[in-house]
């Protein structure tokens, strides 16, 4: 009989235009590189979350990971031949670089829509105790590692979700896609999980 029990997220994959730029992108978030391959005729990575840097550079096959159940994520670049069909190496100079659609604007896109990190322990070991200065602390680290800031999609606020009060705050990363940040504040009283959906009809679910 199908059984889910030991089924495990391995990773999520997301589209970028330049995987180097990506890759030093996330590094500020601790995901290196722990496999390096070829998609097709595109370059791809897997990237797992190492807060303590032990994967970077030493570990170019997946077979070394395999067990592991760190966060992974995937970057696959489209190759600019793709990205930029029909232009000649010139014409791509006049355009803007090409991110990706973004969903905070677009709210109609369907699909996979962002990540979330729950940043709550990271934050615990910190002065400030709240998302935005542990926001505050990464664009330092953006600055300083890179010279540039952070792109914030939509500023830290509080929301419930179930029993759960949370902070949450979305930032873009390198190519536009949106990445949701979480700090976990405190559990509600009561056994009940509140929803705050409507009562539309949902019996006309279909695959």
């Amino acid at each position: 009989a199908l059984t889910t029990v030991s089924m495990r997220q391995h990773h999520m994959a997301m589209k970028t235009s330049n995987i180097e730029m990506s890759i030093a992108f996330y590094s500020l978030l601790d995901f290196y590189p722990v496999a390096k391959f070829r998609s097709g005729p595109a370059r791809a990575a897997w990237l797992e979350h190492q807060p303590d840097g032990s994967s970077i550079g030493d570990k170019e096959s997946p077979d070394n990971n395999i067990g592991s159940t760190a966060a992974r994520i995937e970057l696959i670049e489209v190759p600019k031949a793709i990205l930029y069909e029909g232009m000649d190496e010139e014409a791509r100079k006049q355009v803007p670089r090409k991110r990706a659609l973004d969903r905070i604007s677009n709210p109609a896109v369907l699909g996979w829509d962002h990540m979330c990190l729950d940043v709550t322990d990271s934050i615990c070991g910190m002065s400030t105790h709240n998302l935005q200065g542990w926001i505050d602390a990464l664009n330092s680290r953006s600055q300083s590692k890179f010279g540039k800031d952070l792109r914030v999609a939509l500023q830290p606020r509080v929301k419930v979700f179930g029993k759960e009060k949370f902070e949450l705050a979305f930032i873009y990363d390198a190519d536009g896609g949106l990445i949701e940040l979480v700090n976990s504040v405190s559990e509600l009283s009561g056994s009940e999980m509140e929803s705050s959906w409507d009562d539309d009809d949902d019996s006309r679910i279909r695959w």
